[in-house]
């Protein structure tokens, strides 16, 4: 006959299985974050192409813009991540920058995600 697991044994599996529970917990919490950070700011450079394109905003501007609204979302985006070609009704950003999605247990993201965004300006109908 098999013997039955000792409550030892037990106990360890059950700490091991929350273990891994509140890591995965933890992963979905952070990748949900970034993900609605992220669209928020698709959103916005929608807008800003559109008003900079409109009112011929310079490339500085646009940048700050960008900039200020990746700092309020909590998103790590530098200058040098920002590409801004033409101007006027043929303005187009382009965004590219990779995150990592942190779990506090370790001290390095164990994933990555990367996004990318290119907004070209559309003429209002």
């Amino acid at each position: 006959m098999d013997k039955a697991p000792s409550p030892q044994a037990r106990r360890l599996v059950l700490i091991f299985w929350i273990f891994i529970a509140v890591v995965y917990f933890y992963l979905a919490r952070d990748y949900i974050r970034i993900s609605m950070a992220d669209r928020e700011l698709g959103e916005y450079l929608r807008y800003v192409v559109n008003v900079a394109a409109t009112n011929k905003r310079p490339p500085k501007d646009i940048r700050a813009l960008v900039l200020n609204k990746a700092e309020e979302l909590n998103l790590p985006i530098y200058s040098e991540q920002i590409t801004i070609l033409g101007s006027g009704e043929k303005l187009t950003i382009a965004l590219d920058y990779t995150l990592n999605i942190d779990v506090p247990v370790f001290r390095e993201g164990i994933y990555s995600k990367h996004f990318s965004h290119k907004v070209a300006y559309n003429q209002p109908d």
